[in-house]
């Protein structure tokens, strides 16, 4: 069900660009990126990846400066498989949300650079097993984080960006598009 939504969220933001395309009268901004979420610890290295939806307010301070409160939701989409001590352990990402405040520079030639503070939940789900025996456990965590990243305006409407962030040891990085509704 979580990824119907997601995917009607993708279709909406793409038929709404489309149709604004010429109208540039909202400051709405919406997006959809693929995240890989890697963390190691005590010598286990996991790697996840997600789909995330984003939707936020683009409030211009300067020619050149905004500041952009978003909200973003997503599931995971691909998961990992570590083995510790002949334990085999699966990880999967139930789900992420994450709060930002992105302050955003424009530059020339249709690049610009964004940094955020974050407030982020992830879910995630562990199944380990061993000679037959198997035990789930899920878990999520509240964590704040830092990032930034570069983006490039193909129009006026579609961007193109890459995202760094970092949240208690855990690297994420992202790549999608962004959408001026």
């Amino acid at each position: 069900m979580k990824k119907l939504v997601l995917w009607v969220l993708l279709a909406s933001t793409t038929l709404t660009v489309v149709a604004n395309e010429n109208n540039q009268s909202n400051n709405w901004v919406g997006g959809i990126s693929y995240i890989s979420l890697s963390d190691e610890e005590e010598g286990l290295d996991v790697s996840l990846g997600g789909i995330v939806g984003s939707m936020g307010y683009k409030a211009k301070f300067s020619d050149s400066f905004y500041i952009i409160p978003e909200a973003r939701l997503g599931e995971g989409i691909s998961d990992d498989s570590v083995s510790y001590l002949g334990v085999k352990t699966d990880v999967e990402l139930s789900s992420f949300w994450a709060l930002s405040l992105r302050g955003q520079i424009e530059l020339q030639n249709n690049i610009y650079v964004f940094a955020a503070p974050t407030y982020a939940n992830a879910k995630f789900s562990v199944t380990a097993s061993k000679n037959g025996e198997r035990v789930t456990v899920t878990d999520d965590s509240w964590e704040f984080g830092v990032g930034g990243g570069l983006g490039y305006k193909f129009s006026e409407v579609i961007s193109a960006e890459f995202l760094y962030e970092q949240f208690d040891g855990t690297d994420v990085l992202g790549l999608g598009f962004k959408f001026n509704l």
